[in-house]
């Protein structure tokens, strides 16, 4: 988490504008925690995870919506239900744009 946290403020500082996932609630078996964080760059590049598979990706294209329009959305998601992932838990991710001063 803290390559996120760093690349976060690098970000910030730079003036950058990017989009930031943070899971915020997680149900039964899921593949990563509460707090975990994946920031998308305005590149197209990642950092951090919010669980791999098919969450990732579903994540990743909120991020590039976010990234386009500016608004925050909570994405909730039943693993096994939406995504086909064995883990079969539940996952609430914050996907919300940072930008910085200019």
């Amino acid at each position: 988490m803290l390559e996120v946290t760093e690349a976060t403020l690098s970000l910030l500082r730079s003036g950058g504008r990017g989009a930031l996932a943070t899971v915020v609630r997680t149900r039964g078996s899921a593949p990563q925690q509460v707090g975990a964080r994946m920031l998308l760059l305005p590149d197209g590049s990642q950092v951090g995870t919010v669980g791999g598979g098919a969450i990732e990706q579903f994540v990743l294209e909120a991020l590039a919506r976010c990234l386009r329009d500016g608004r925050a959305r909570v994405l909730e998601r039943d693993l096994g239900r939406d995504h086909g992932m064995c883990c079969g838990g539940g996952m609430e991710v914050l996907v919300e744009a940072i930008e910085g001063e200019p």
